[in-house]
């Protein structure tokens, strides 16, 4: 018994003890983590105040919306209305009239209102019965007050462009306050919107174009306009885009402006029913068949207005792949240049390189230009003088009754150029002979009419090359500018003087960089007096008239000393558009060294000589005879060499003149026995 309450008081002791040290732990534990639980405290507290504010804020918010929401049902703006009336076609170009009307149904005043009309850029704004404002697209008008139940209107003036069956929107809007209202309210429905159609405008352009052509082949554009309104335009363009492959090769008028596939056209001070057309030629390069697309755009500008469109078309072509391939070679060559006089001959060879049959091939051949037609030579052919036609078939080529795929054959004839060629005029050059080889087919219908069908056309042209004449005439008695003295007949040991005359004649084509030159012969000797192309005499010793060319030392110090001024020449030059002829001066002179007498002429016109005066210089030359020249005549001339560049046909024209001897034939003064020399006078007589 004493032992239980013993330990009954052992526990109770334990349990205050063990209340004791708790206590104080807790104690010390709250000690510890006060100012941790402080800051926690206000963490918290700053939370609270945020969330409270958030909550505030929305309920704002909320009720603002509310109150916003509550008003919008008290105001009905379905009850605002704008209506645009406006023609549903239009005229390009002509006047139009819109109507704005606008109506304000409901119970309260709209304040502060205003008008928005939102047009297209081709729309030209002209007036209006209000005051309006124009911002490039949109005009606007400020109407006010508009009291509940009132009503009003706008009307505009106007002109819309564009091309036929163009449409175009117009928009309209009415924003306002209504009383008692803060905010903007806005009306706009499809009755606020329309849309505007083009139906007509005031030109009137037709094309006339064919279905379909071959790769190479030439074919015709023609275009017809006119002004059929009462308006007149400051400028009517055509705009014509092509295909990158089409190639332009003549236009009537010429374009404006002209690139890779657009040529434009612009025509000037357009009055009402102006009419005008346009015809252009030219022809596509295909590899293979394909349809073409031409558009073409028509557009026009009023005085003091910008341009608009009035039409924008197009026209398709079927563009076909040529089967037959032509070659023209005219003796020998494909590109030849030929001589006045000439003799040419024609081969013409054709393939095919399509992979049908082709039945019923017919050639046809056209020369024209200066040849002569009595001279003409067909083989196994037929010649048409009524047409100036010449024709190959299976009648007389068996082989083009039917042409495989692969298959080549050829047709050939001769025919002459002009002995002489008829010049009246320095216009009269630049001559061509022109060959258009036609190569069709016939099908025949079941009526049996012959149906031909040109596959491929050809031309060739054979161009005319410039004639260049040199003439020498040499006189002991001229016409007094320039005095000879001497013996005549020459005599040994006597100098004698003769005057050379040289005359430069063209024909057909203008030159340029032209080169006349003779090497005195030994024993004839330059005096220094010589009368220039312009008829300027120039008199003076043996150095007169006459250049020293430099040793290649002196060539390279001089080259050395001139080379800024030479760099700064070509720069000049080079920075304007000069032509080498311009450049180039006309010049006669004697070289010393080379013993040349040189005449430089930078441009020779077409048929010098011919309907103008020929080209002239004339030079005195000195000869003194040997004991070993007797009884023979002397030369006083070696050939004289004439060469030029031929501006047309591109190429270098050569022409000589063979020497000259003191037999003079031009010198009617000189007997026939007096050109050969004899003995000295004076000695036979000692």
């Amino acid at each position: 018994m004493s032992n239980k309450i013993i330990d009954e008081h052992t526990e109770e002791k334990i349990k205050d003890y063990l209340s004791e040290e708790k206590v104080k732990e807790s104690h010390s534990a709250v000690s510890d983590n006060f100012g941790v639980e402080k800051n926690a405290v206000k963490t918290k507290n700053k939370k609270i105040l945020f969330l409270v504010l958030f909550f505030v804020i929305l309920a704002v918010i909320f009720s603002f919306s509310e109150l916003r929401n509550k008003g919008k049902q008290s105001f009905d703006e379905s009850r605002v209305s704008i209506v645009l009336e406006a023609p549903g076609i239009i005229s390009s170009g002509n006047d139009a009239i819109f109507e704005l009307r606008y109506k304000n149904e409901t119970n309260v005043n709209l304040q502060k209102a205003k008008i928005s009309f939102f047009v297209p850029k081709e729309f030209v704004f002209i007036s209006s019965d209000k005051e309006a404002k124009v911002e490039e697209t949109v005009i606007t008008w400020n109407i006010d007050d508009i009291p509940a139940g009132a009503s009003g209107s706008i009307k505009i003036f106007g002109k819309v462009y564009g091309t036929v069956g163009k449409e175009f929107d117009f928009n309209s809007k009415i924003v306002y306050y209504p009383d008692n209202f803060n905010y903007e309210f806005e009306s706009s429905d499809s009755l606020s919107r329309t849309k505007v159609k083009i139906f007509s405008v005031p030109f009137e352009l037709s094309v006339n174009l064919p279905e379909e052509t071959m790769s190479g082949e030439q074919i015709e554009l023609v275009l017809e306009f006119e002004n059929k309104s009462e308006l007149d335009f400051k400028t009517v363009g055509l705009e014509l885009q092509f295909n990158q492959d089409f190639n332009l090769n003549a236009s009537d008028p010429e374009p404006k402006k002209k690139e890779e596939n657009l040529i434009v056209f612009q025509f000037e001070n357009v009055k009402s029913k102006y009419k005008n057309k346009i015809v252009i030629q030219g022809s596509y390069e295909n590899e293979q068949s394909e349809k073409k697309e031409i558009r073409i755009r028509l557009n026009a500008a009023m005085e003091g207005q910008e341009t608009f469109d009035y039409i924008d078309s197009s026209k398709i072509i079927q563009v076909n792949e040529i089967p037959i391939e032509v070659k023209q070679f005219i003796n020998g060559s494909e590109e030849y240049i030929a001589f006045q006089g000439e003799q040419l001959e024609y081969i013409i060879k054709f393939k095919n390189k399509g992979s049908s049959e082709i039945k019923g091939l017919v050639v046809k051949s056209k020369i024209e230009g200066e040849v002569d037609l009595e001279s003409l030579e067909v083989s196994n052919g037929s010649y048409d003088k009524s047409s100036n036609i010449i024709t190959w078939s299976a009648f007389n080529v068996p082989k083009l009754a039917s042409f495989k795929p692969s298959d080549e054959g050829e047709v050939a004839f001769k025919i002459k150029i002009k002995d002489s060629i008829e010049v009246k005029k320095s216009d009269n050059k630049n001559y061509v002979i022109n060959n258009n080889v036609k190569i069709s087919n016939f099908n025949f219908s079941s009526e049996s009419v012959n149906v031909e069908k040109t596959i491929v056309n050809s031309d060739n042209s054979v161009k005319l090359s410039a004639l260049l004449f040199i003439r020498s005439k040499g006189y002991f008695n001229d016409d007094g500018r320039i005095k000879n003295a001497g013996a005549i007949p020459p005599e040994v040991d006597k100098e004698t003087t003769y005057l050379i005359h040289w005359y430069l004649s063209s024909l057909l084509n203008d030159m340029k960089n032209l080169k006349i030159s003779t090497i005195l012969p030994e024993g004839v000797n330059w005096t220094g007096n010589y009368i220039k192309s312009d008829g300027k005499v120039s008199l003076g010793n043996e150095a007169n008239g006459t250049i020293t060319p430099l040793d290649e030392e002196e060539i390279l110090i001089e080259s050395i000393d001139t080379q800024v001024e030479s760099d700064l020449l070509i720069a000049d030059v080079n920075s304007e558009d000069v032509d080498e002829e311009e450049i180039i001066v006309e010049d006669f002179y004697y070289n010393t060294k080379t013993r040349e007498i040189i005449w430089e002429i930078p441009v020779l016109g077409a048929n010098t000589g011919i309907v103008s005066p020929a080209k002239e210089v004339v030079f005195q030359i000195r000869i003194s005879p040997q004991e070993s020249d007797i009884g023979n005549v002397i030369v006083l001339m070696s050939d004289v060499k004439a060469v030029g560049f031929d501006k047309f046909t591109q190429k270098e024209i050569i022409t000589i003149e063979s020497e000259l001897t003191t037999e003079l034939p031009d010198d009617y003064s000189i007997g026939i026995d007096e050109g050969a020399v004899v003995a000295n006078s004076e000695k036979e007589e000692n």
